[in-house]
Parts: C-alpha cells; structure tokens; sequence
C-alpha cells in the first residue's frame, strides 16, 4: 500500500516539474493516503457520488483562494471523512487545498514558493529526488518484511 502511495507522490511531482518546464501545467495522480495501523476501505463509487459539494464547487474555492493554474483535484478521505485535495500551480508556487466534501470548507491549505520560475523547478526537482528516496527505502522495507520462500531455504540448510 505504501508503495502505491509513493508511487501516485512521485508521479505528481513528475507531472507538475515537466508541466513547469513546458509552461503547460497538467498532472494526474493516484491519492494519497497516509499509513495507518487497520488498513481502511478506499472510498466506494457510491460514496463518491454521495458527497454533497461537487467538483466543480471544489474547483471554484480553489481559484479563489490560491494563485495559479488549477493542476489537480482528488477525491480521498481523511479521519474517515472525505474530503477533496486540490492542487494550483503558478510559475512560482504550489498550493494544496484540502476542502471538506460535506460542506466546502477549506480545512487546510499548504504554499510552497519560490522567488524565480527557475527556483521554482529546483525545489521541485529536489522534492522528486527525496520521494524517490523515499520510495526506494520503503521498497526496501517492504522486502525486508516479507515472508518470503527463503525462510523455506533456511529450514532446509538446517535440516542437512
């Protein structure tokens, strides 16, 4: 699951640095959900459909609230309510906005910027180069967790 998360992290940051360079901002990206002791049911189709606030409604407080070009909106859940993770990108910011999806409230907004377009796609570079790190130490972990057949091989070795 972890995995799966570093992987929808990195590529957002792949699609936004290359939308930067290109001075055409587009980025798709699976949600992100955070590590947790009992893994938790994604959101339904149907839960999906059942929220109130809609994507338009979400598109619309994040322009109004934050500089830029609207790159990405997400539907996830978080604390077991759902909520929609907006993203705006200019040339020398990055704004996420979390909005409530029962009532549009923004409950969190986070900038990243930059003093120069070119600064600007250093930090992210950098960003792309620490979740890739990242990535690869949680890969890492992972394998060293698994019950592998090589417990099998040890037994064997044993055994002779």
């Amino acid at each position: 699951m972890i995995t799966k998360t570093m992987t929808g992290i990195v590529m957002t940051a792949t699609l936004i640095a290359g939308g930067f360079a290109a001075q055409s901002l587009q980025a798709q990206s699976a949600p992100v959900v955070p590590a947790v002791e009992a893994e938790k049911p994604e959101l339904t189709y149907a839960d999906m459909l059942a929220v109130p606030v809609t994507f338009d409604q979400v598109m619309r407080t994040a322009l109004e609230n934050a500089e830029g070009r609207l790159v990405e909106i997400s539907l996830d859940d978080f604390n077991d309510l759902p909520v929609f993770v907006a993203v705006v990108a200019s040339p020398t910011s990055i704004s996420e906005l979390t909005v409530s999806a029962m009532d549009g409230t923004i409950l969190n907004t986070a900038t990243q910027t930059a003093a120069t377009p070119e600064m600007m796609q250093q930090l992210l570079d950098e960003e792309f180069e620490d979740a890739l790190e990242f990535a690869s130490l949680v890969d890492e972990l992972d394998e060293d967790d698994c019950d592998c057949d090589d417990d099998d091989d040890e037994d064997d070795d044993h055994k002779g």
